[in-house]
């Protein structure tokens, strides 16, 4: 009740708010929209550990739910509101599983979960050649360093407020959060924490501070961008990427990306990202190539990860662990010293008249972590088909998804056990959405 409450409380204030800020004057609307989306999944994947430092993992979940968009649009065209909502409900998932898209209780049965995952006010300006965008409430948000996970049934998603600057070709933006509320949790936001105090108790994380600029020179793209989990991390990304046009439909895309992180505070105190001296660094740097000829593509990346683990959690809530490299599959190819490959490949069959059907495929490998030994050793492949209906079918879309993962190793430290990992993932996605208006 208290989610249902706040939504027609952000529904109630957006519409207040706007038509107060047109005064009296002619209200248009520019580009309102309402959409449902109806889900169907089904998973079933096997995750077998030797030895058992964790235990297998098994999931069999068939679920559903729907999720509803809406969009004022622009009132005015300077000011509106946002709204999604959705739920998740399981049709067959298996006692004790790990379950994914819906909520565990107590007994080990799998629960439905029900909430809003957006409730934002939005707001621009123009003049010129300047755009301001702001936004303020509960978001999916999508940065190079914090991203809030949608893999899931319904997306998770973060509270606070953000602001972008846009003139001719270049981007200011800033972000700052101070809630968020995970992929399969009904809450409308959670504080921040970030793992365990000596008393067991959770680490409460005051914000995420994110600012960043895009500039485009020449096609040339850069991106910089920094964020700060207060007490917790610093980290810094860059990238720079360029499009080579080859003509006769073939291009090829490439970027660089270049990462670092390191303590800010006092949160990050136990775990293996912290050395022998209580601190904590780490970086990155990613190489990629992509191929692109008419409906075909092949690719190749390249990483390589020093001084420490990439800790990829800015916090506990939201699921926005983010490793922006082409090296974040599966697993996250990102252990200290670990040297990472990845090559891949993908066809859409329009030159048949299917646009809607593709497949995609890579393969990835690390070696060299710097904590194991010699037989250090993982690797994963992936295959995905979809298809995206048109004409009367319309808004209907299937996907399945293989993957294979496998690691070996033994760490250096003394008495060490070989470790392994063997994971079997097949998922099914069906959505169907209607677009309203």
């Amino acid at each position: 009740m208290n989610t249902l409450a706040k939504c027609t409380l952000s529904a109630a204030v957006a519409a207040i708010v706007s038509v107060n800020a047109v005064q009296a004057a002619e209200i248009t609307t520019v580009d309102p929209s309402f959409k449902l989306t109806y889900k169907n999944y089904y998973w079933k994947e096997k995750d077998s550990k030797n030895p058992q430092n964790g235990s297998d993992i098994y999931r069999d979940e068939w679920v559903h739910g729907i999720v509803a968009d809406f969009d004022t649009g622009y009132i005015n065209n300077m000011m509106g509101a946002v709204v999604t909502a959705g739920f998740a409900d399981p049709l067959d998932v298996q006692k004790n599983t790990s379950i994914s898209n819906v909520a565990k209780g107590s007994d080990g049965k799998a629960n439905g979960i029900a909430g809003v995952q957006q409730a934002y006010l939005k707001a621009k300006y123009e003049i010129n050649n300047l755009t301001v965008h702001g936004s303020f409430g509960v978001k999916k948000r999508g940065y190079a360093l914090y991203g809030n996970s949608g893999s899931r049934l319904l997306a998770a998603s973060s509270y606070g407020y953000d602001l972008s600057a846009n003139y001719m070709d270049a981007t200011l933006y800033a972000s700052h959060i101070t809630g968020a509320s995970d992929r399969n949790a009904s809450a409308f936001k959670n504080d921040l924490t970030v793992g365990k105090d000596n008393q067991g108790k959770d680490q409460k994380l005051d914000s995420i501070d994110i600012i960043g600029v895009n500039y485009t020179l020449m096609g040339v793209g850069l991106n910089a961008e920094r964020l700060v989990s207060e007490e917790y991390l610093k980290k810094h990304f860059y990238m720079v990427d360029y499009t080579f046009d080859l003509g006769n439909e073939i291009s090829l895309a490439t970027d660089v990306r270049y990462a670092t992180a390191e303590k800010e505070g006092k949160l990050l105190t136990s775990g293996d990202y912290i050395d022998d001296k209580g601190e904590y660094e780490s970086s990155y740097y990613n190489l990629n190539a992509t191929l692109n000829i008419g409906h075909a593509y092949v690719g190749a990346g390249y990483n390589k990860t020093s001084e420490g683990d990439w800790a990829a959690d800015d916090s506990d809530q939201g699921n926005a662990g983010t490793f922006n490299s082409s090296l974040s599959q599966w697993a996250d190819y990102a252990l200290e010293g670990e040297k990472a490959y990845l090559i891949t490949a993908g066809y859409n069959f329009a030159d048949f008249g299917l646009a809607g059907l593709s497949i995609n495929a890579y393969a990835a490998k690390g070696e060299n972590a710097k904590n194991y030994k010699s037989d250090f050793d993982r690797r994963e492949w992936s295959t995905s088909i979809s298809y995206a209906f048109d004409g009367v079918m319309d808004g209907l879309a299937l996907r399945f998804m293989h993957t294979n993962y496998k690691f070996d190793g033994t760490k250096t430290a003394a008495n060490s056990e070989k470790e392994s990992d063997r994971e079997k993932i097949n998922r099914v996605y069906l959505t169907y959405t209607i677009n309203a208006f």
